[in-house]
């Protein structure tokens, strides 16, 4: 790159001085502290991710974004204090921007409203450590910037699994040169769920039907509870209701299609075993299986009542008879996906010897 380049790209003049400072890019971080702590850890054998696990997950982030140069992490002064530590760890690299510390945690409406600040403040990606519940509280805001999910729930169906540093700075990257969208992420599919009687919400992996007629402790861990499912990905490799399509028909992210299966123990139903929660495996009974178009309306009505799961978490009470009418569609944020940035950065500035070369070490 050119000197006159790389000016015009990372530095400005300030008027009436000779004095040059770089352009800061930034990047919006979210870390929900009550992600990774349903009752799962009761009921199956999954980890507790505590506030101390997130906060080394976003130590580790920070320092990826740190050695891309030229980008600062923003974040919320929250409740929790979070915000504060991190910044008095990692030193300018974090701006911490004010927030409102009566908004405690647990509250969904919180990583939305943060959502938005941040990426009012200027950052070009929002990296969010949380679970699938978290992914989709940010997707509801319909940022216009891209997600980097980082995994610190349950099922993290949604999440990047591998190293936090990797994917802060693959962030950093990707918010320096922007490449292609297409190129380095996929655009989210979102199941849109109207009912008669609640607001009108949708899901970022699945939905599902369950008999029981409360929310409780919201999670879903009991296969014989559940009576359908409509799947924006099944995946075999993550737990959760994901896993249970995933083991007959895997849907990628990037598959203009959804499934939808019943489930019930008739004579012509295939058993089916998937990993409900990590540690915990149940045997689903199938009685259908259909793959669903994107923007096709599937109408589901309980005669007896029950609830809707989204993303694993029952959320939303039916009443006997009541209807409720999903559609996959995929107008959900995008999401980046660091494997494939770094892919992408080493491809560009790989160079080939000439045959013959001679390496002096």
């Amino acid at each position: 790159m050119g000197d006159a380049k790389w000016y015009a790209e990372t530095k400005w003049l300030t008027v009436g001085s000779a004095r040059k400072e770089r352009r800061m890019k930034s990047i919006g971080l979210i870390l929900n502290p009550m992600a990774g702590r349903d009752i799962r850890r009761l009921v199956a054998r999954a980890s507790l991710t505590s506030s101390t696990d997130k906060l080394q997950a976003a130590r580790r982030v920070i320092a990826g974004v740190e050695h891309a140069e030229a980008v600062q992490v923003l974040l919320i002064d929250d409740w929790e204090g979070m915000g504060r530590a991190l910044q008095a760890d990692c030193g300018d690299v974090v701006q911490l921007l004010p927030g409102d510390r009566d908004n405690r945690p647990g509250n969904p409406e919180r990583t939305r409203i943060w959502s938005k600040a941040l990426e009012d403040a200027g950052a070009s990606v929002l990296i969010i450590i949380g679970g699938d519940g978290t992914q989709r509280n940010a997707a509801e805001c319909s940022p216009k910037i891209p997600i980097v999910a980082i995994a610190g729930g349950t099922n993290n169906v949604a999440c990047w699994l591998g190293d936090e540093t990797v994917a802060g700075y693959a962030a950093a990257m990707w918010t320096k040169h922007q490449p292609a969208l297409a190129e380095t992420g996929h655009q989210a599919k979102l199941i849109h769920v109207k009912s008669q009687r609640s607001a009108d919400t949708l899901a970022l992996i699945d939905v599902s039907l369950i008999r029981q007629r409360y929310t409780g402790a919201l999670a879903v861990w009991e296969a014989r509870e559940v009576m359908a499912l409509l799947l924006a990905v099944a995946d075999p490799a993550r737990p959760g209701l994901s896993n249970v399509g995933g083991m007959v028909s895997k849907i990628a992210v990037d598959s203009d299609q959804g499934l939808f299966l019943s489930l019930n123990d008739g004579p012509s139903a295939i058993s089916v075993k998937a990993v409900l929660a990590p540690g915990l495996m149940e045997t689903f009974h199938i009685g259908h299986i259909q793959r669903v178009a994107l923007g096709e309306p599937i109408f589901w009505q309980a005669q007896a009542g029950g609830t809707l799961a989204l993303d694993g978490e029952r959320t939303i009470v039916l009443a006997p008879g009541e209807q409720a009418c999903l559609e996959i569609r995929r107008d959900g944020p995008w999401f980046l996906h660091p494997g494939r940035i770094l892919e992408r950065l080493a491809h560009k500035s790989a160079t080939h010897p000439p045959r013959g070369s001679h390496f002096a070490f």
